[in-house]
Formats: structure tokens, sequence, C-alpha cells
């Protein structure tokens, strides 16, 4: 089974709800050593808002092959959906 823990509190180590998620994937883990655990914080490492120059390249409707900025927000829009879509289990 395949388990995406995700934080996004800027709170950090005072945070009640990254606390709550990491207590959640330990008792998971521990009742079932088999669970391959990803983790994301959304905090640290946070996820670009969907911009319409984005979509537009995301339909093909945009060329965005001299396009870095763009390219690198398809790039990581698609590395964190599969990773979502692979997931049998979210913790958030």
């Amino acid at each position: 089974m395949k388990l995406l823990h995700l934080d996004s509190s800027v709170l950090g180590p005072y945070s009640v709800s990254r606390d709550l998620t990491a207590s959640i994937v330990k008792t998971l883990t521990e009742q079932d050593s088999s669970i391959a655990v990803s983790y994301r914080d959304l905090a640290a490492n946070p996820i670009g808002q969907l911009s319409g120059l984005t979509l537009a390249a995301a339909m093909g409707n945009y060329d965005a092959s001299n396009d870095e900025a763009t390219k690198a927000d398809l790039a990581l829009g698609g590395e964190v959906l599969q990773q979502f879509l692979d997931s049998d289990t979210v913790v958030i």
C-alpha cells in the first residue's frame, strides 16, 4: 500500500496538525510495515497556483518549449498529481 503524507502548516515544529499527521502515519506503519510512505511538505516546498499560461500549455494551446518557468510548473504539477493518484491513502 502507498501512503502520501502531506503537511502544510507554516508553524513547523509548533504545529499541532503536523504532530497529528505524524502520529497517524506512525500508527499505520506500525500496524503494516509494508506501507510505502511518501512525504510532501507544502509549507517548505509550496506548489504554485495554477496559472492560465500553465493550463494553456497543459492543454496544448501554448508552446512552452522555450519557457523554462512554465515547463518547470508543468513538470512539478505532473509529479504531484501522479504522486497523489498513485497513493492508496492520503494523510493531510
